[in-house]
């Protein structure tokens, strides 16, 4: 489990499988996020990375799910997504859905994460 006590209150409620899935994918988001300040929200049930206090620098956020994990990105209108991961229609928020390790492509991810670092920069 997670060594932060909010992150494992979180995960507690998901299986093992979707736990040690959302630790993968959040221990990738630690390392290369930089300056990363990570907030759990328990009401809405993400974890979210931001560069700095409050919301309005998050860069993005993982929702545990029951078979998998979520990384949910803001203004996903907007950043390149040169690999096609991002799901969804909405205006404001897309997401990348990972089901399995196998989903766990590092490089697509770190570059969608990158895109949207330097949305947040040029904010």
């Amino acid at each position: 489990m997670s060594d932060d006590p909010a992150v494992a209150a979180l995960l507690s409620e998901y299986p093992p499988a979707a736990q040690q899935l959302t630790l993968r994918v959040r221990k990738l988001l630690l390392r290369i996020i930089p300056d990363v300040h990570e907030h759990v929200y328990p009401g809405w049930r993400i974890i979210s990375f931001r560069m700095g206090d409050g919301q309005k620098h998050q860069v993005c956020w993982l929702a545990p799910q029951r078979f998998g994990v979520t990384i949910g990105f803001e203004q996903s209108a907007e950043p390149p997504d040169p690999n096609g991961l991002l799901t969804g229609s909405a205006k404001q928020a897309r997401n990348v859905h990972i089901r399995s390790t196998r989903d766990v492509d590092v490089p697509k991810i770190a570059a969608l994460v990158a895109a949207a670092i330097e949305l947040h920069r040029d904010r």
